[in-house]
């Protein structure tokens, strides 16, 4: 079983003699494994098994199910082959366990006195999914089931020769069933679903298996599972058994089968599992009547992100979550021991349970991706599995605008501005389709953007992937923005920045869809540029520049197609003029000109970049008119576009087109603002 455990771990406890380890395997649901408890008995029998198993349960309260790997006896039938146990095979448990040792006498003869329940219906119904497949051929993957988790040798655990597997009548050596009509693979295990007799007799005459096995209808027999079975009994749990054979319980025993049946258990105790969900771990119920039902997927989710927070004063946290009332541990602890213990508290008057106001407070102390992670943890968390929505948003707001309040009396900058950052990549092989993925900025004094998952469309149905990130976003600003102004900030590679994306439409289903540029200020960005780290230092140099007092454009001008320049001497210039923030480009960089101009622009840092969007050199109407954009304070292009295109979109559309808003582009591309850097705006 150790050999099979993914990230183990050993485990000790003052309190209890055993050494543990703690690992993973995999469950039915992808991303969500089981989290495993390993105890090796140091003797085997019933009792040594209960007190084992006693010890575990209370070291590991959390534990859900008790699962016995190990090895036994078989019982052999070579006259009904169907029936034939081998060595190196696997018995299953589903029939429960038969305490044979535990009898009363009757008229009829012994009989077990009471029978064991408390087997787990969830590992029974995985495991009878396997014996329906082993029904209709469909071999279990043993080569994958006894695979280690790690670089381990297992060499020790190789199977025995065909020879080695001896079966016996009296002194007589007699054969094997076909295995056509067995139905065993060659080299490998056939699994057997049936009952398992238990008893602390260590079973060596063939005569005895066989007359126990007919009264009891038992197809292997061992020494410890009725003691694991009344070890969880006390503690309302469930039990499961699964044993791999190693002789046929008669007089020719010996170790050699012992390793490979061992693993041949582990592996289909791995099997198993991996056909049954995770097992739900009851974390608390706080007495107002909330259910707070955390899995234990969830909680080992956030102890990985609280990890990766290592500089986060815990101790700072806990007062403000517990309200001063429950007193830090005495010893240091980490944020994951942290949480741990949060787990185990009663809500808050408010109804916010300690431990995910612990994760809120975390969120705004760590980077922005680590804080959109932790965030997406606590609403997943609040919506799906407490129901507290509603409550986990406003309490996120209140913490908020207590941070916001805190940097005015620290006489820190004013908060970010919320926005969205819609991201689109091109896919490599199909240009008609495309990666999209975005961010949500809410208000704050940290560039915190709350990362979605990747998600591949057409470039015919990304207005609705956007219309549908909107709408995300909207839900999240109606709780933490008053009156503030938002924005859309698309993020696109060099060959789409020339789309007027800002001319995207939303309420796609209703009768007249509304322009983007009409509901909110929409600049586009460089995703190269913000990948390509090589360029950052220079890129920071310029919009630094930009906002030194008195901060305004320093624009450069594109070039006059009239004139003949060529491309090597203006980008010369601009790359010489280091206090150079704004380039209007010459054309529309559908043109060569103009597409080189704008990538000359981008690999030289400059941040804001213009253009009309028409075809052929830009006018003199339409340079004067982007000359007076970039009058005054730096921030007013933003407003002085917002308003010329919200004016052309109030138009008709013969006029519209007229228009200059209907064409004129901004790219706007604050460095700090970075969703592949850790840190990020402050």
């Amino acid at each position: 079983m150790r050999a099979l455990m993914a990230d183990s771990m050993v485990a000790r406890l003052d309190s209890d003699p055993n050494e543990y380890r703690v690992g993973h395997m995999a469950s039915l649901e992808a991303g969500r494994p089981h989290r495993i408890v390993l105890v090796t008995m140091a003797e085997d029998n019933t009792r040594n098994a209960a007190s084992t198993c006693t010890d575990m349960l209370r070291s590991f309260p959390r534990i859900r199910c008790v699962v016995m790997a190990g090895i036994a006896g078989g019982v052999p039938a070579p006259e009904e082959p169907h029936r034939h146990v081998r060595l190196g095979d696997v018995v299953v448990a589903v029939d429960g366990i038969v305490d044979y040792g535990h009898l009363r006498q009757s008229p009829n003869g012994p009989e077990p006195r009471r029978p064991i329940g408390g087997i787990s219906m969830d590992l029974k119904r995985a495991a009878q999914h396997l014996e329906q497949g082993q029904m209709l051929g469909e071999a279990l993957s043993w080569p994958g089931l006894l695979a280690p988790a790690g670089e381990r040798p297992m060499a020790i655990f190789a199977r025995p020769p065909e020879a080695a597997d001896r079966l016996h009548r009296g002194r007589r050596k007699v054969p094997h069933p076909d295995r056509e009509l067995s139905g065993h693979p060659v080299d490998a295990p056939k699994v057997h679903f049936g009952a398992v007799g238990c008893a602390d007799v260590l079973l060596t005459d063939p005569e005895l298996r066989d007359n126990l096995a007919a009264r009891h209808r038992v197809i292997a027999f061992e020494m410890e599972a009725a003691g694991v079975a009344a070890g969880v009994a006390n503690r309302g749990l469930n039990w499961f058994v699964v044993r791999g054979i190693v002789d046929y319980c008669d007089g020719y025993k010996n170790d050699q089968w012992h390793a490979y049946a061992s693993l041949a258990a582990a592996g289909c105790v791995r099997a198993v599992l991996a056909e049954c969900p995770p097992f739900p771990v009851v974390w608390r119920v706080a007495p107002t009547g909330v259910r707070t039902l955390l899995p234990e997927w969830e909680m080992d989710r956030l102890h990985a992100l609280l990890e990766l927070a290592p500089d986060v004063d815990g101790r700072q946290v806990w007062p403000v979550v517990t309200g001063g009332l429950v007193p830090m541990p005495d010893t240091p602890a980490t944020l994951a021991q942290l949480a741990v213990l949060l787990a185990g508290l009663n809500a808050r008057p408010d109804l916010i349970p300690p431990l995910l106001a612990f994760a809120e407070h975390i969120a705004v102390r760590v980077p922005h991706r680590l804080a959109g992670e932790l965030r997406a943890w606590t609403d997943r968390v609040a919506e799906q599995i407490l129901h507290l929505g509603d409550r986990m948003r406003a309490y996120r707001h209140r913490l908020e605008e207590s941070r916001f309040r805190e940097h005015q009396a620290a006489g820190r900058p004013a908060p970010i501005r919320p926005c969205l950052l819609f991201q689109i990549e091109r896919d490599d092989i199909d240009s008609e389709r495309c990666e999209v993925r975005y961010w949500i900025q809410r208000q704050g004094h940290r560039w915190q953007p709350e990362p979605s998952n990747p998600r591949q469309t057409t470039f015919r149905h990304v207005e609705r992937v956007l219309q549908a990130a909107i709408q995300h976003a909207e839900t999240i600003w109606c709780d933490a923005v008053d009156g503030e102004p938002v924005e859309i900030e698309l993020l696109l590679p060099s060959d789409l920045l020339r789309t007027a994306v800002e001319w995207w439409n939303t309420e796609l289903e209703a009768p007249a869809p509304i322009p983007l540029c009409l509901e909110y200020p929409v600049v586009v960005r460089s995703l190269d540029r913000m990948r390509a780290a090589y360029r950052h230092r220079v890129w920071h140099q310029r919009w630094r520049s930009l906002w030194q007092h008195p901060a305004r454009h320093h624009v450069y001008q594109g070039r006059d197609g009239s004139a003949g320049e060529g491309l090597g001497p203006w980008n010369a210039r601009l790359r010489d003029r280091r206090d150079l923030t704004t380039v209007v480009l010459g054309s529309s960089p559908d043109r060569e000109s103009g597409s080189h101009e704008l990538e000359s622009a981008l690999n030289a840092g400059i941040p804001v970049i213009l253009w009309d969007r028409r075809p052929g050199p830009l006018t003199s109407e339409m340079a004067r008119l982007l000359a007076e954009l970039t009058e005054g304070p730096p921030t007013d292009v933003l407003t002085r576009i917002r308003t010329l295109r919200v004016d052309a979109a109030l138009l008709p559309e013969p006029d519209r087109k007229q228009h200059a808003g209907r064409h004129v582009a901004l790219l706007w591309d604050d460095p700090a603002r970075n969703v592949y850097e850790p840190g990020g705006q402050l």
